[in-house]
């Protein structure tokens, strides 16, 4: 049995790693399957017009006066009003939401997505598929945490370390936690051939030496992706090794007081071999210049830019917290090389270097990750499986 009419709910439209996910789930549903699929996006984003592409797409709060309560609503929250906020909620949701109905399944797709289930049309089944881990959990208001647990049919867990805490943790029915890991669409990854002119123009402009290998991180800039933790590994490596190697951070707003605090941290630690890029609108051209990925997040469930690298052929080195030790391990002996213990930065230090001075380690655990991400992590294989889950539930 099919699913007739499936509403995506979508926390934003970032270019960031649970909204990309859906994007590929979507689009493969809507180009493989009889499905009609909405997207609801509850903050827009550049991701928006991908979905719009792909699926009748809704965003949330597009006139002044939704956009006004909306500001009155967080306001309210922010200043822990557990009932104030809630009429502004009513009037400002509800009458964007009131035509979203008929649905076979809604599909949540994160916690934040979550909040919007007591203000949506009912529907047959509820999916939420989780892609946070313990803090993000439990930082989450008191009334989301309830709605996770009472609300959904069955999870979604986007690794066995989410799923394990859903289980074992949030005390919710293991029978209904489904673990699906997150996928990518692998092909324009694996496809990309290096442009050499490019690549030196680049390299030139971050006044790179040829014989300089490249560690990069990537993502937001914030406690949880580890950035002050990709600056000591940076330090550590420097200290460990005379070979010249620079570290390259993609990604995040280089702007905030999160930002600020980073620069301070890179001034005091003398780490001018350490530069974070900001955003990039073609972030794969800086991708080409990595030799090894370095995730150094606090909690990370199953970050897609470490399936991205691996598809481009790129080791992985990692702590041992979140999903991606699962990745690592699952790849091969070598590739399984690059776990260490959480915060022993000598030790994923050591994994760096290891793997900068071996050029047979280097081949082996890089080729283990890319067949490892081809065969298990692309959306063709796995979009197929969790929509077939799905369309049990819906039966």
């Amino acid at each position: 049995m099919t699913i007739r009419r499936l509403l995506a709910v979508s926390h934003e439209a970032t270019l960031t790693g649970a909204p990309m996910n859906l994007l590929h789930l979507v689009r493969w549903i809507s180009e493989e399957t009889s499905t009609e699929v909405h997207v609801l996006i509850l903050r827009d984003g550049p991701l928006r017009h991908r979905f719009e592409e792909v699926a009748e797409t809704t965003v949330l709060d597009t006139s002044p006066i939704s956009a006004a309560l909306g500001t009155v609503q967080q306001g309210l929250r922010h200043l822990g009003s557990s009932r104030a906020w809630k009429p502004f909620a009513e009037l400002r949701l509800r009458p964007q939401l009131r035509s979203l109905s008929g649905f076979d399944l809604v599909y949540l797709n994160s916690l934040g997505s979550l909040s919007m289930l007591p203000y949506l049309p009912p529907a047959r089944h509820v999916a939420c598929h989780v892609h946070e881990l313990q803090v993000a959990l439990t930082t989450q208001p008191d009334d989301l945490q309830d709605l996770l647990r009472t609300g959904p049919d069955v999870w979604i867990a986007a690794s066995h370390a989410v799923r394990n805490m859903l289980v074992d943790e949030t005390r919710l029915p293991a029978e209904r936690v489904l673990l699906h890991h997150e996928f990518i669409d692998t092909a324009p990854f694996v496809n990309h051939r290096p442009d050499a002119r490019r690549a030196n123009r680049m390299r030139r402009e971050l006044q790179l030496h040829p014989e300089t290998a490249v560690v990069m991180g990537a993502g937001t800039i914030d406690w949880r992706k580890g950035t002050e933790l990709f600056i000591q590994l940076g330090t550590e490596v420097r200290r460990r090794t005379r070979h010249p190697v620079r570290f390259l951070w993609v990604g995040g707003d280089l702007t905030g007081v999160d930002a600020q605090r980073l620069h301070s941290d890179l001034t005091r630690a003398d780490a001018d071999h350490v530069t974070f890029l900001g955003t990039k609108p073609e972030p794969l051209d800086w991708f080409e210049l990595a030799d090894v990925f370095a995730l150094t997040s606090h909690e990370d469930p199953y970050p897609l830019v470490c399936l991205e690298h691996a598809a481009m052929g790129h080791p992985l080195v990692t702590y041992r917290n979140g999903g991606m030790p699962e990745l690592l391990e699952a790849a091969g002996p070598e590739a399984a090389l690059g776990v260490v213990d959480f915060l022993d930065v000598g030790a994923l230090a050591e994994r760096t270097i290891a793997l900068l001075d071996s050029e047979t380690l280097y081949q082996q655990a890089a080729a283990q990750l890319r067949a490892h991400v081809i065969a298990e992590h692309d959306v063709a294989v796995a979009a197929p499986q969790l929509y077939e889950d799905l369309t049990r539930l819906s039966s």
